[in-house]
């Protein structure tokens, strides 16, 4: 091989290697802008009314990174049943929603998780919970929301990691509600609840929190 061939040699597996170094190099990301939730969530609709937010069980998404963005409500409906929302949504690459499941809040604040079921209500896959601390009781559902996936299981997330390689994280959207006590009542009052919360909620807000598909 002549000097000029293993130059031209040379030069040809060096531009492969830095091609496939560019390729392997994650993307560089972008500031987003984090959205207006809480002015997206609906106010009062069907028999529910927004009222103060008492005391209720806060997710670790109360610090939220660049692009994402938390709201906390509380309604009651007409026979005085309160329902606590929380509701956050994570951009491509933000941690905070896929990371933070209520499994992992409220065992932190020292709940034990009595039962744990998978049902679906208003065509989403919930989770519900049933959570026991020394000093209350709550039944607690949620729904968490990974590209057009809605996952139920921490090992869902996972995999999904695995499986997705080099490609873009999706966005996410967690959304939670609970109630006083953990009866089969409180999880039938959760479901209606659902039901009329997704009806009321605006188009960009179904996007966020039931994805693109909505």
């Amino acid at each position: 091989m002549t000097a000029l061939s293993r130059s031209l040699f040379l030069a040809v597996l060096m531009a492969l290697a830095s091609a496939a170094t560019s390729a392997l190099r994650p993307a560089e990301t972008r500031a987003v802008a984090a959205p207006d939730l809480d002015a997206m969530l609906p106010g009062d609709f069907g028999r529910w009314r927004r009222v103060a937010l008492a005391d209720a069980v806060l997710p670790a998404e109360s610090r939220t990174g660049p692009g994402e963005a938390v709201a906390y409500r509380a309604y009651a409906d007409d026979l005085g049943r309160l329902v606590t929302l929380v509701a956050a949504y994570g951009p491509p690459l933000g941690d905070s929603v896929r990371l933070h499941r209520p499994e992992t809040c409220y065992g932190a604040q020292g709940f034990t998780i009595r039962a744990r079921t998978v049902e679906v209500a208003a065509g989403v896959r919930v989770v519900t919970l049933d959570a026991q601390s020394p000093a209350r009781r709550e039944a607690v559902t949620y729904w968490l929301r990974e590209g057009d996936a809605f996952t139920v299981r921490a090992s869902d997330s996972q995999w999904r990691r695995l499986t997705r390689g080099f490609a873009p994280a999706p966005d996410g959207a967690l959304v939670r509600l609970s109630t006083a006590g953990g009866d089969r009542a409180q999880f039938d009052l959760h479901r209606e609840f659902i039901e009329d919360f997704t009806r009321a909620l605006p188009p960009e807000a179904r996007r966020l929190l039931l994805g693109p598909r909505a």
